[in-house]
Parts: C-alpha cells; structure tokens; sequence
C-alpha cells in the first residue's frame, strides 16, 4: 500500500461577512486564528499544516503572524476559495487535505483524526462532520477531508458561482464523488448550540467558555459542549 500524504489547510482572511478581523482577536490568551492553529497541530493523522490566505494586502497581517510564529503560509485568490484552497495543497503535493476555517477556535483534533481515518478506509473523495450537512456537530466545530484529485476536479470544472466554498462543487454530484458523513458522537451531538464565530455576541459567548474552562489554550470540545450541558445560564447564550 502506498503512502499518501495528508495536510491540514486552515483558511484565513481578515475580511468578513460578519465580525471584521475576527479571526486575529483574542479569545483568552492568544488570538482566534492561533487557537485553530494550535488545535491543529495536535492531531496525529495529519502530516503538516499550512494557512491559506489572500493576496490582499489586508492580509499582509496573517502571513506576518505565520512567519512569527513558524507557520507554513500561502497566498492566493480572495474571493475564489476553491482556486486558493487547491493551489495550497499543490504546493505540497498532498494527497488528502483536510479542510478548516480560521474561525473555528473550538473545532475537535480528536474527530478530525477519526475523519481521516474513515476517509482512507474508505477511499472517499470527500468525508466530513460539517453541522451545515446534518452532522449533529455544534455549529463551527466540524471539518472535512477531500481527496486532492477530486478537490482539482472541482478546481477545473466549477463554474464562478461554485468557487466560494471548495467542496460545494462536489457535494452537488453524490453520483459521480463518494461523499462520507461522519455523525457526532453522543458526547459532542448538540447541533443547537452555537460554537461558531461570526458576530459580537459569538465572541463574546466563545470567551465565557474558554474562560470558565480556565483559559487553556486548546480546550477539549467535548469539555466545552458539558459546560453547555450543565449551566443554564450559559447553554442559552449557546443557541
């Protein structure tokens, strides 16, 4: 059996439709876009990781963070993802990536290494736990892997309106890309609650928990839906 490379791709810019800047405001001790970061580094299946912004030079920001901080770092289309995303994974000649936003400070490691896992043993194009595709994961906390020949599939073929999000062009032909949904495990299948960070009120909410969970930097999801579970107060600030 051949050995196929895996890399972590976390998408970043700092234009928004919601919160401006957010992913380079604190959340606890470090900024949003390192808590992904960080979390990302922990996973065991994944054999590297790159941040993929824009040529904007609003942008200049993130790519000065990565080269501070030792972080691979490409630069590419801005309003064209799907373009950005595969002349990221090209540059490292990966075989599977593994798709995060840099909004997502409290995404899982833990199932992002289970996703990958199913995703080689089943050899699918695409294997997710996206909430927006009835995962049952809390709202920002899923991921997905795509099969770097099919993500350049869609690269070459996607029409302008398919190209602001990589995968969507493959997730419109189940019939022709094998496309795998992972459910949430019970501990963490809380499709109501909003880990997600695109408003004042998200930040707000995200910082409360990082907070009360003692302000470390990679917080176990699974300890952040049960803080959810067990304060009234601050599960209804969560849906």
């Amino acid at each position: 059996m051949s050995y196929e490379k895996v890399v972590t791709i976390v998408t970043a810019r700092l234009a928004s439709h919601g919160l401006l800047g957010k992913i380079l405001l604190p959340l606890g001790p470090a900024s949003v876009l390192e808590h992904v970061v960080e979390r990302a580094q922990l996973m065991q299946r994944a054999d590297g990781l790159l941040v993929a912004t824009t040529r904007e030079s609003a942008d200049d920001r993130i790519e000065a963070l990565c080269l501070e901080r030792g972080w691979a770092c490409r630069r590419g289309a801005d309003a064209d993802l799907l373009e950005r995303c595969w002349r990221a994974a090209s540059s490292v000649q990966a075989d599977h990536i593994v798709l995060l936003g840099g909004d997502q400070p409290f995404f899982s490691w833990q199932e992002a290494d289970v996703l990958i896992d199913h995703h080689l043993r089943q050899h699918a194009d695409v294997t997710h736990n996206l909430p927006t595709r009835d995962s049952g994961m809390p709202e920002g906390t899923g991921c997905a892997v795509v099969r770097a020949q099919a993500l350049e599939t869609a690269f070459r073929e996607a029409g302008e309106q398919l190209r602001e999000h990589p995968l969507q062009y493959l997730f419109e032909r189940p019939r022709r890309f094998r496309i795998v949904t992972r459910r949430a495990p019970p501990e963490l299948a809380r499709p109501n609650y909003r880990l997600g960070l695109e408003s004042a009120s998200d930040l707000e909410r995200l910082r409360r928990i990082q907070c009360a969970l003692g302000d470390a930097r990679c917080i176990d999801l699974a300890h952040a839906v049960a803080l959810l579970d067990n304060d009234a107060a601050a599960r209804s600030v969560a849906m």
